[in-house]
């Protein structure tokens, strides 16, 4: 399991008060008792918590916990980047 993905498991245990997400991280949100609005606010958290800007679609395209991983660590590569080529 990627650090990414401990950390969000961390992070929706804590937003929902659930325990042993490691084992759903492929369980869709919705059936992580995550609604809509519940969804914006924790994305808003993950936002926070990593520093990086997540489209509301993208991260739909994959409503779980692997694919908001995968999601973020593609925005934290793409973030990396610009720094890597200035250097």
């Amino acid at each position: 399991m990627s650090n990414t993905l401990d950390q969000l498991c961390t992070l929706a245990q804590r937003e929902l008060g659930a325990e042993a997400l490691n084992e759903k991280v492929d369980t869709p949100f919705v059936e992580l008792g995550l609604d809509s609005l519940g969804l914006v606010d924790f994305m808003f958290t993950v936002e926070d918590h990593f520093h990086v800007n997540i489209e509301h679609d993208r991260a739909l395209q994959n409503p779980t916990l692997g694919g908001l991983a995968a999601l973020v660590d593609e925005l934290l590569a793409a973030k990396a980047e610009p720094a890597r080529a200035a250097a």
